[in-house]
């Protein structure tokens, strides 16, 4: 029985993981990006927080900066 493999695995890091590996560096630009590509599911998600809405949006913003600077 042959076996099969686990999925998509390249050698070459994926685009969103190269502009993560950025924003860890520093660069301002690819943290705008990160936020940006996340920014529909910030936005959904801030529906469920008890907070008023701008405010629930910042706090998912830092989080999620966070958890990519705790990953370093």
């Amino acid at each position: 029985m042959e076996k099969k493999g686990i999925g998509n695995i390249t050698a070459e890091p994926q685009p969103l993981v190269l502009t993560v590996k950025r924003a860890k560096d520093g660069d301002k630009k690819s943290m705008e990006d990160v936020l940006n590509y996340f920014s529909d599911d910030i936005n959904y998600l801030s529906r469920f927080i008890m907070l008023p809405k701008e405010d629930a949006i910042q706090e998912l913003k830092l989080e999620l900066l966070n958890i990519i600077f705790e990953e370093a």
